[in-house]
């Protein structure tokens, strides 16, 4: 059994990627129609036919881009490009609906956006850019047969709480109950396949580096040079600034081993997985369950299940995407924290029943260039609750 280490560096950073505090505070709340999906669904308004309301559900989902949007900013201010806004838009979406693909919503979701911004800072041509990133994802989806909808949003000039700029979504959407995934279902000896968030998919148009949307704090604050300290805006106050900015690159310099610079590698668009998660569910696939490696890495599926030990020792055999390499080694984190804060170049799980349909995953994915691999497989926990193995590491919940 691994040894659960105590130095978490994202903490250090003001951080959780357990997020302990909001699942205490939300703990006696409502966890919604089916407490074990992945995202919190809904009852369909009672004004409605009540043959509606006994077919169909909703979520009404909301994230953001959180700090990567600094990311953007600094490389506005240094005068590198401003062509990063566009893609903060890409990255507040997926956030949200690729977290609704997990309980079976893959189209036809609706999209309303908030934009807060320090209006000294990011002046009206930045916004617009950002404004404009929003409708180039909308027709990128549009041309694969994914059907997002804006549904209008608000701008607010917020100075007073904000020093540079907040980028969130909301994202709603319908669903017929006996198409919801719920993740409550995951049972064991079942095959876990996880899709890489890392090269270049057939629908996008340059390498992803993988880091997607979380653990961004940590991967600013290890990789960028004491150089961008002159931008307190973008720093947290009630840190040491010793630890912010401690890196030793320029957002111009190469990320060696890729053809992005340490700016575009950061900054890379949150890939969306609805092309490839539609199609495995028009298929002939038993899914028990679909997880976003979002906040908690690939140990975000602790959350799901019931007794169920996720035994993900294959994803120790996988080549682990430059960009996390150089975070781990510039801050010598050690392996159990890694895999914690960041996805490690697994963006998305599927949790199938047997060996055929984990095969199907993987060939839908790579029909899109993305590669596919069966990463481990589900137990029933020994003592009762759930728990992730991944090599010498041992999560509990």
């Amino acid at each position: 059994m691994g040894k659960k280490l105590t130095n978490d560096p994202y903490a250090e950073l003001g951080v959780s990627s357990k997020k302990t505090g909001v699942h205490k505070a939300t703990k006696n709340l409502s966890k919604g129609l089916y407490p074990g999906a992945f995202c919190q669904i809904v009852p369909m308004s009672r004004n409605l036919p009540d043959e509606v309301r006994e077919c169909y559900a909703q979520v009404i989902h909301s994230d953001g881009v959180g700090t990567k949007s600094n990311v953007a900013y600094l490389a506005m201010k240094e005068g590198i490009s401003e062509d990063f806004l566009y893609n903060l838009a890409q990255d507040a979406i997926v956030m949200n609906t690729d977290d609704m693909a997990c309980v079976g919503i893959v189209d036809d979701i609706y999209i309303s956006n908030h934009i807060a911004r320090n209006s000294g800072r990011v002046n009206d041509e930045a916004l617009a850019k950002i404004i404009q990133g929003y409708s180039n994802f909308f027709q990128k989806m549009q041309q694969l047969g994914i059907n997002l909808y804006n549904a209008g949003g608000e701008t607010a000039d917020v100075g007073s709480y904000t020093t540079t700029m907040g980028i969130d979504v909301t994202a709603s959407a319908t669903i017929l109950k006996d198409k919801i995934i719920d993740c409550s279902n995951i049972g064991p000896n079942e095959y876990i396949v996880g899709l890489a968030s890392d090269g270049k998919s057939s629908y996008e148009d340059k390498e992803n580096s993988g880091i997607r949307s979380n653990g961004l704090t940590l991967a600013i604050n290890t990789l960028l040079r004491p150089h961008y300290r002159r931008y307190e805006e973008t720093m947290d106050g009630t840190i040491d600034k010793e630890k912010l900015f401690c890196g030793k690159y320029w957002l111009e310099d190469k990320l060696v081993g890729t053809s992005l610079t340490i700016a575009e590698a950061i900054l890379s668009p949150t890939r969306t997985y609805l092309p490839v998660l539609r199609d495995i569910l028009q298929d002939d696939i038993q899914v028990s369950g679909i997880i976003h490696c979002s906040g908690g890495g690939l140990t975000k599926s602790i959350n799901f299940g019931n007794c169920i030990a996720y035994v993900k020792d294959e994803a120790c055999n996988l080549k682990v995407p430059t960009i996390f390499k150089e975070i781990q080694e510039i801050r010598n984190i050690d392996d159990y924290h890694m895999y914690q804060t960041f996805n490690m170049g697994i963006g998305m799980e599927l949790v199938v029943k047997s060996l055929q349909d984990a095969e199907k995953v993987i060939r839908h994915a790579n029909t899109y260039d993305i590669p596919a691999f069966i990463i481990g497989h589900t137990e029933k926990s020994k003592d009762d609750k759930n728990m992730v193995k991944i090599g010498s590491s041992i999560y509990t919940k």
